[in-house]
């Protein structure tokens, strides 16, 4: 059984995770909206809606690893439930791999997308498909 609970997650602030991208960073954005996910999405993310993420945990873990990846954000519309899960979850499937495997950052991104969409959603250099009439209402 783990020991990782919700009090060990760590959030992450939207204008950190900008800076990243200024900063040329290896980091990667897990994005774990359903049907929200429509009208835009964080430059680069990895959509793994969260009714199909716990199958993935190993391919995500994966492509991590393939790019090297220190830092990994999770996150959904508000970072109150599907992202902090997933980040949890995937917390729990790093802990049952050997050593090797453990060597990434997990974040929650502090607000979710709604927030990222509130600060950078019309910055075509970190949001990508951004709908302004969605957002911005």
């Amino acid at each position: 059984m783990s020991n990782v609970t919700l009090s060990d997650l760590k959030f992450v602030k939207p204008s950190t995770v900008k800076s990243w991208f200024d900063q040329g960073a290896n980091f990667a954005v897990v994005d774990v909206r359903d049907s929200d996910f429509a009208g835009g999405h964080i430059r680069g993310c990895w959509h793994y809606p969260a009714n199909e993420f716990p199958s993935k945990l190993a391919e995500i873990r994966s492509r991590l690893e393939e790019k090297e990846v220190e830092n990994v954000v999770f996150h959904c519309a508000l970072s109150q439930v599907r992202g902090p899960k997933a980040a949890l979850l995937f917390l729990r499937f790093l802990e049952d791999q050997p050593d090797d495997h453990k060597n990434v950052n997990v974040y929650v991104l502090e607000g979710g997308f709604t927030r990222w969409a509130r600060k950078f959603g019309e910055d075509a250099s970190v949001t990508e498909g951004f709908a302004s009439d969605i957002w911005n209402e």
